[in-house]
């Protein structure tokens, strides 16, 4: 892939130091709801995750029978989210979940993105009531040419689904440590 796609730059480092809420809470300015730490994992630094509220229609992840070579990351779902962006503007190809999620603002805030298997996996664990109890939510993490992760927030099942699928998209922003 020879183009990327920018979003915006995470917070900056003053708005870091600011101390969050127990996770699963509203942390007021800040954009959502606090679902904990992403440990620092390989050559991403840990973060903060800050989840928005609203809850959009589902949506379908994208094309069935597409990959898109750049968005396989397990943890970091701001690339994902870039990358699928990117493959739009070459391709044409809509990304319905990753593009709600890259739309998404509040607090002032629009460095949204969809979430990675890691960003979604760590929020069942440690803010599960505030998502929807029966649905799944897509993640920006691809699996194949057919199939991204997905995650349920009632037992807290992990699968790989078809991206004809419609689930829920919940954006995700992150917070530097």
């Amino acid at each position: 892939m020879t183009e990327t796609a920018t979003l915006p730059t995470p917070t900056t480092a003053s708005q870091a130091s600011l101390t969050p809420p127990a996770p699963g809470e509203y942390w007021p300015g800040q954009g959502g709801i606090y679902a904990g730490i992403l440990p620092a994992i390989g050559d991403q630094p840990a973060q903060h995750m800050v989840f928005g509220t609203e809850h959009p229609k589902q949506l379908t992840w994208g094309p069935y029978g597409h990959k898109v070579t750049d968005a396989n990351s397990r943890i970091n779902g701001r690339a994902n989210t870039a990358a699928l962006l990117a493959d739009k503007a070459i391709t044409g190809h809509a990304y319905p979940a990753a593009e709600c999620a890259a739309g998404y603002s509040a607090d002032g805030h629009s460095d949204f993105h969809l979430p990675s298997q890691a960003e979604l996996f760590m929020a069942s664990l440690h803010a599960p009531k505030a998502f929807s109890q029966a649905r799944w939510y897509w993640s920006s993490t691809q699996g194949s040419s057919y199939d991204a992760f997905s995650q349920d927030f009632e037992v807290g099942y992990s699968i790989w689904s078809g991206k004809d699928n419609a689930y829920r998209v919940r954006p995700v922003r992150w917070i530097p440590l």
